[in-house]
């Protein structure tokens, strides 16, 4: 039998890349390297891999999902010590994957597969005019540096959000980035249960794993009298895994609860039963709440779907029981954690409350700039530089961050963007087919959550959480255009598999 032409081409391309990964290998690994070789190399042989399989922008979908809560990335400046805003220009490695997925939907536009790009305006117009503030910055201020880097890390945000709005057209492509997004709870969930049974790092910092000096001070000062192991997987920080978890495992559970068949059911009791003990591991009290929250709204959300509501009381019982199982398991530590905290480190965060509420009375209606919070804040506070190391940590309430760097005006835009991208999914309740009623329900039980961390961190300006919260906000919008545009009495399960 004659090889057909499109194997041979197949073969050859192999070959090549298999010759030009082992080129790259060699030279990175000469020159000592090894972060930039993951960073350059791995979405390069993961979109190789796409590419022999046959459906390269789907194996793009899943490798934007699992990579987005890494930090990973190469710097491009120098990296700056403060705290509460984006402090370098780096490519990170979930950058590779969003720009092949934008090129996929240019190409799509030059070959007149689709006509026009939904884009939410009523989304991105406010959140792109909090940009301004980093522009006056630029152009009046001192800090012009760290502004511009705030700047490209938003309109990166709102190319995320925009490009998975467009690519999440059908229940097929919206069940698959789900299912992606609960592969990467599992996958940051068993490294979190691995730390948790070392009971040490696992030598993975060069990856997102928390420094081992970290990890040091915070098992000495997260309870009195005592040390506590605290998990972060690989997301920098407990807390910051923590409030991960509490936003994306509502969706582990909604796919649990309806599933499309036993693997997906299966796949996602995984992800809630890692995930549910990797929070408890955490020890962030924040997240605690935030998760708590998140599971009583869908807890109600889900039984207000007639077709959901049995299974609901089935599944949330034997997911009760599991919870049980964890709590009961942990309620030792829980219960130190909750009532024997260090008292020193919550006078910390109130005196950080107190230097931004002064910071907002000197300009309370347009701040002072975005991305100037840390550079500003010294001036204004009783503790010097030298007391943090040269790290100037900021105050521990995202709403306060940014109603000091945009004042009010700022901050209702911000309260805005979160508000309209909730009202989305509330509409979205309306929706028969119960696969996209309860990917939606979950994703906006995880914004939710991040409104009550917020409260109590600044989760969400970094990186990876920021991230995290577009793709549930272009989940939800996604789920409401493909609805819009689908046969509104149609109430089919989504195809088991289906990628398009």
């Amino acid at each position: 039998m004659v090889p057909r032409r499109s194997d041979w081409q197949g073969f050859l391309l192999s070959v090549a890349l298999g010759l030009l990964a082992a080129l790259v290998i060699g030279v990175l690994l000469l020159i000592g390297k090894s972060k930039l070789l993951i960073v350059a190399l791995g979405p390069a042989l993961f979109l190789a891999a796409g590419w022999l399989s046959g459906n390269p922008r789907l194996l793009c979908l899943w490798g934007l999902m699992l990579t987005m809560p890494l930090h990973l990335s190469k710097l491009f400046t120098e990296f700056s010590d403060r705290g509460g805003g984006e402090n370098a220009l780096r490519l990170e490695i979930s950058d590779v994957f969003i720009a092949a997925l934008a090129g996929w939907l240019l190409w799509d536009l030059i070959k007149r597969r689709r006509r026009t790009l939904h884009l939410p305006l009523d989304v991105m117009l406010p959140w792109m005019l909090i940009t301004l503030w980093g522009v006056g910055v630029i152009v009046l201020g001192t800090w012009r540096r760290l502004a511009a880097y705030e700047i490209i890390r938003m309109a990166k945000a709102m190319v995320l959000f925009a490009v998975l709005v467009n690519e999440l057209t059908t229940r097929g492509r919206i069940l698959q980035a789900a299912l992606a997004l609960t592969a990467s709870v599992t996958l940051q969930s068993a490294i979190g249960v691995l730390q948790l049974v070392k009971g040490s790092p696992l030598g993975l910092e060069k990856l997102g794993e928390t420094s081992a000096r970290t990890t040091e001070v915070l098992a000495v000062m997260s309870i009195e009298g005592g040390s506590v192991w605290r998990v972060g997987a690989l997301l920098l920080h407990p807390n910051i895994f923590g409030v991960f978890l509490a936003a994306v495992l509502p969706l582990a559970v909604g796919l649990f609860l309806y599933g499309t068949g036993g693997r997906h059911r299966a796949a996602a009791l995984a992800a809630a039963a890692l995930g549910s003990v990797a929070l408890v591991g955490t020890y962030s009290r924040s997240a605690w709440v935030s998760a708590a929250a998140a599971f009583t709204i869908l807890g109600f959300v889900l039984i207000l779907h007639r077709r959901l509501r049995g299974s609901a009381f089935v599944m949330g019982g034997l997911a009760g029981l599991l919870l049980a199982v964890v709590l009961g398991v942990f309620s030792g530590r829980i219960i130190t954690r909750l009532f024997n905290s260090q008292e020193s480190a919550e006078t910390g965060r109130k005196e950080w409350r107190i230097e931004a509420g002064r910071l907002i009375r000197e300009k309370p209606l347009l701040g002072w700039g975005l991305n100037t919070y840390a550079s500003v804040v010294p001036e204004y506070s009783r503790w010097s530089r030298r007391a943090f190391e040269g790290w100037t940590p900021p105050v521990h309430n995202v709403y306060l961050l940014w109603c000091a760097e945009t004042g009010i005006v700022g901050l209702a835009l911000y309260l805005f963007v979160w508000a309209r991208l909730v009202w989305i999914g509330v509409k979205n309740l309306r929706i028969r087919d119960p696969g996209l009623y309860v990917i939606s329900a979950a994703c906006m039980c995880g914004l939710l959550a991040f409104t009550v961390d917020g409260l109590f961190s600044f989760s969400l300006r970094i990186n990876p959480i920021m991230r995290v919260f577009w793709v549930l906000g272009a989940m939800i919008v996604a789920i409401h255009h493909c609805a819009a545009t689908s046969d509104p009495t149609e109430a089919a399960p989504v195809p088991a598999g289906a990628d398009d």
